[in-house]
């Protein structure tokens, strides 16, 4: 087992695809598919309590619709609850998760794989 943060998770997530998609050994593309299984069902609950986070701090039109920033990326928040909301989405981030390894190494998956550092950062807290 290892621990990450939910952050952690959540990079893991974005950046996995590209492991994903490569021809790997077997073993070890079994191993990163269990790994990011694990992974999925950690950020369903992050988004579960994301979502309750929203609920309770976000700005809500007459229909009880959330308002969203003018650039459509962004939703608002209640003015009096920012830091409030701030700091419960940042304990959210932090917070600490167990997930098997299954006893990958960064040696594991050979020469041939090309990545950007980004996409190896996220990978390698789950690594042995």
């Amino acid at each position: 087992m290892v621990k990450v943060t939910m952050a952690q998770i959540l990079s893991f997530r974005q950046n996995i695809g590209m492991f994903l998609s490569q021809k790997l050994p077997l073993p070890v593309a079994y191993k990163l598919n269990k790994m990011n299984s694990a992974a999925e069902k950690e950020a369903e609950f992050y988004q579960e309590k994301f979502n309750e986070i929203v609920d309770k701090y976000g700005r809500t039109d007459e229909d009880g619709n959330l308002v969203f920033s003018e650039d459509g990326e962004q939703i608002m928040i209640k003015e009096d609850f920012i830091a409030e909301c701030n700091e419960a989405l940042e304990e959210l981030m932090d917070l600490e998760v167990e997930i098997e390894n299954f006893g990958l190494t960064i040696d594991d998956f050979g020469d041939n794989i090309e990545c950007t550092a980004t996409e190896i950062d996220a990978i390698v807290p789950f690594l042995n």
